[in-house]
């Protein structure tokens, strides 16, 4: 077998020596180039990342800051509601008191209204006219007022879903 190489001249020995010399290094210079673009590679995304993820950040912040202004606002406004429909229930409240003082002053009518109505149910039940009608006055007093304050509620609520959507 090394009768067979010595036949191979010296210069193809020194040319086959510097062509796997040539391989080896560009299989090496190809593998460190592949290994410098994946790190660079890896650089701009994770630069990209950050980036991205400061804007979420900060988007997140921001939509926070309108949500607490849109709840304070709808807060607000349903105090406004509230207070307005406590007003106005004063004012039933009183106009009441001041129906019942006139309907006491004028027995005349407190009989008109005796006789409209039901005549003997207040004999029946052991409840007198004036009893029976101040109870359904505050009975229907607290209606309007649950009613009142239902529909602020339903009317913030709203608004806070409708300021969560962007309608």
């Amino acid at each position: 077998m090394l009768a067979l190489f010595s036949l191979i001249p010296f210069k193809d020995w020194v040319y086959s020596g510097v062509i796997v010399a040539l391989i080896a290094f560009g299989v090496y210079e190809r593998n460190h180039l592949i290994d410098e673009g994946e790190q660079r590679e890896t650089a701009a995304v994770q630069a990209a990342s950050e980036k991205a993820e400061a804007a979420a950040e900060a988007k997140i912040v921001n939509l926070n800051v309108q949500h607490a202004a849109e709840v304070a606002s709808v807060k607000g406004a349903l105090n406004v509601q509230l207070q307005t429909v406590s007003a106005q229930h004063d004012a039933d409240a009183q106009r009441l008191r001041e129906y019942d003082a006139y309907r006491a002053a004028h027995p005349a009518m407190a009989s008109a209204q005796a006789r409209s109505g039901t005549a003997n149910a207040g004999a029946a039940g052991g409840v007198g006219d004036d009893d029976r009608l101040s109870s359904l006055e505050q009975v229907a007093l607290g209606l309007a007022t649950a009613g009142a304050r239902v529909n602020a509620a339903l009317t913030a609520c709203m608004a806070d879903r409708d300021g969560l959507d962007g309608k």
